[in-house]
């Protein structure tokens, strides 16, 4: 699956390429399943950081067998059932190039399908549970909670015991499939007050945050004493607002704070891992990963053109 250009569904397309070779450091995946998210979107809009030059071929985690190793690669096998973080792209293909050091085998007994999810959508989700310092007792507001990454933070505060989860959602459509934690409440005028009425109180004491622009310009003004902003993506292609005045941040006590999985996997690719590896510990210890829609190859620019209309829910992986 090919992106020619930067622009609007017509930019995509399936064409044919030669067999891509590991270099040092890398593997070949011959894919079995790939996911689809939002970063594919951001590519094909031409936002900088998401695509590597034209004609791209996108798709960032993929689940799948190893194919061929490059130079200094010894964690992995031929053979072996694995899943990737594929930062560069390369995902949305029959052999995707990844880094060895974001490639990490799949415990037997997990699905194939489902572990597909972990490596961006999943291990996001943990990533941003643990730098907001979610705990017992908080309240939390997410603020595009019916896709992947919304579904799987949902889950996550579950388990963490937070006491009251606002998810954000654009449609009573969306609403109806959301995880089980949240109580829902749509996009619109006075979301804020809205939210806040639903969950029972003055402020918010932690916001996952991805539309940016307007909705996170709403939300830093509802949150409690205390209160913790993670800005994770600004899928509304809206200017960022200006934060709040020093002085404010420090008598009320505030942390804004920014996060991006695709970044620290580029920059410090150990630290990715981490998130990845610390998923796959929690399955250990009961996490269910939840089955993803899949759908078939020729579905595959159907479905992407629908998640960047917002009309997919949860999270979805081609099955190639």
């Amino acid at each position: 699956m090919e992106i020619t250009e930067p622009g609007g569904p017509e930019v995509v397309r399936f064409a044919e390429r030669d067999e891509p070779a590991p270099g040092p450091g890398q593997v070949t995946i011959r894919v079995e399943y790939a996911g689809l998210n939002f970063v594919d979107v951001l590519a094909r809009r031409g936002v900088p950081g998401y695509f590597t030059g034209w004609p791209f071929v996108p798709g960032m985690e993929v689940g799948g067998t190893i194919h061929a190793l490059g130079e200094g690669v010894d964690t992995v096998a031929a053979g072996d059932r694995v899943v990737a973080f594929t930062v560069d792209g390369t995902g949305l293909a029959d052999v995707a190039v990844a880094r060895a050091g974001l490639t990490v085998p799949v415990p037997a007994g997990l699905d194939l399908a489902a572990a597909t999810t972990i490596p961006l959508t999943w291990a996001t989700a943990f990533g941003l549970v643990r730098v907001s310092h979610a705990d017992a007792g908080d309240t939390v507001l997410v603020t595009a909670a019916s896709g992947g990454v919304g579904s799987a933070i949902g889950q996550l505060l579950a388990r963490q015991g937070a006491d009251r989860v606002i998810g954000l959602v654009r449609s009573p459509a969306q609403a109806a499939t959301l995880a089980a934690a949240y109580a829902p409440v749509t996009l619109g005028d006075g979301f804020v007050d809205r939210a806040l009425q639903t969950a029972g109180v003055p402020g918010f004491d932690v916001v996952l945050e991805s539309v940016g622009g307007g909705v996170l310009a709403s939300v830093l003004g509802g949150l409690a004493v205390g209160g913790r902003v993670v800005s994770y993506g600004a899928a509304a292609g809206e200017p960022d607002p200006a934060p709040p005045p020093v002085p404010d941040l420090r008598t009320q006590n505030l942390t804004i704070t920014g996060f991006s999985i695709l970044n620290r996997a580029r920059k410090a690719p150990p630290k990715a891992l981490s998130l990845i590896q610390g998923v796959l510990t929690l399955t250990h210890d009961g996490l269910h990963i939840p089955a993803p829609a899949v759908v078939d190859w020729a579905e595959a620019i159907d479905a992407h053109i629908a998640q960047s209309e917002g009309r997919s829910r949860g999270k979805t992986v081609v099955r190639l």
